[in-house]
């Protein structure tokens, strides 16, 4: 084992795209014999992250709020502050911001301090919101010596709408990561797979666009296509979409699955797979996907989607052209994708990731 200490901070142990993208950091960092602490600023929930082996450090507080789980963090600053980090990531804007602060204070000690950004803030958002998140840059953001984007795009807004920041930090683009070496390779019950389906994932929020691929599919169904929808994930809108399917009178071909720990089973059985998005930072899912299946379908949610050859891809809340794009996807013979996806994923290692960081760092 080496002496060198990596810290991430997370708001909580859920696995959405930019906690999984940590994970895949730390998942590096600890095969490569560092030691790595964890912090959340909130209780244990899922035991997600007990999955990663090696010297590492999971800590939790007993908030079960973030706000409350932020003070727990600062008071815990307060009494043990000589820690010394080699990098601390982040991948959320109001935890960049926290940690900037406290390195200004001197609280948080650090060689280099990487955050990332996980969606298009000034795309995305709009008034208060959208305020308290400028806020949150300009106060937070001056200790950063590396900023991530996901995409061009993201790039670009970023900094036509906070043009000063290319002054404090680099900002870079590096595409998302994604670690083949740990899928899991679980099975599917056989009653599970009675009905060829089509899947989708995420959480059940606005953004994603699941009223908008449930009304595809009930299309579909319309159209004579004898298949069932699986969404994996839970939310907010958990209740309103099951009362969509109702509506639509597709409930008993609609299956909400809530959060699996382990997607990619339903992606490698599906018979094709979805982002329905309407605005992301960048789908880490669909990488997810086509790691597993060679018929996948999205929305032009993100930046750069249009250049991932052979997937399907159709404007985002356009019910028709999702539906077309899915009936398109599932009478073409899409086998030969699977050598093309699999060279895209290659150039996408975690080690890849973290080599263009240390070469960014080390410029």
């Amino acid at each position: 084992m080496n002496n060198h200490r990596i810290l991430i901070l997370l708001p909580n142990d859920m696995l959405g795209g930019a906690e999984q993208h940590l994970m895949n950091v730390a998942s590096y960092y600890l095969e490569q014999k560092y030691y790595v602490e964890v912090r959340f600023l909130t209780r244990e929930k899922t035991r997600a992250w007990r999955r990663l082996e090696g010297d590492i450090k999971l800590i939790f507080t007993s908030a079960n709020t973030e706000k409350g789980g932020i003070f727990i963090f600062f008071k815990n600053l307060l009494i043990n502050n000589n820690k010394k980090y080699d990098f601390i990531y982040t991948s959320h804007v109001h935890l960049t911001s926290f940690l900037g602060i406290m390195m200004k204070l001197r609280f948080v000690k650090t060689q280099r301090f990487i955050a990332r950004e996980s969606t298009s803030i000034f795309k995305r958002f709009s008034g208060a919101k959208l305020f308290m998140f400028r806020f949150l840059y300009q106060i937070g953001y001056g200790k950063v010596n590396l900023l991530i984007c996901q995409t061009d795009f993201m790039k670009h807004q970023l900094i036509e709408a906070l043009p000063h920041l290319v002054k404090k930090m680099k900002i870079v683009v590096i595409p998302n990561p994604i670690n083949l070496a740990n899928i899991k390779k679980e099975r599917l019950s056989p009653s599970f797979l009675d009905k060829q389906y089509i899947v989708s994932a995420g959480r059940l929020i606005p953004e994603k666009g699941f009223d908008i691929l449930i009304k595809a599919f009930a299309m579909l169904k319309d159209n004579g296509m004898d298949l069932k929808l699986v969404i994996l994930g839970e939310g907010n809108l958990r209740g309103d979409l099951e009362r969509l399917a109702v509506d639509l009178n597709i409930s008993d071909n609609v299956q909400f699955l809530g959060f699996q720990s382990n997607v990619y089973p339903y992606f490698r059985e599906a018979k094709a797979c979805v982002v329905s998005s309407i605005i992301e930072g960048f789908p880490n899912v669909l990488l997810q996907m086509m790691s597993q299946n060679d018929t996948v379908i999205s929305t032009l949610c993100a930046g750069g989607i249009e250049n991932i050859p052979s997937i399907l891809t159709c404007e985002v809340s356009d019910i028709q052209a999702l539906t077309t794009s899915m009936e398109n996807a599932l009478q073409n013979n899409n086998s030969n994708n699977r050598k093309i996806f699999d060279d895209f994923l290659e150039e996408r290692s975690v080690a890849n990731f973290i080599g263009k960081i240390n070469g960014y760092l080390n410029a």
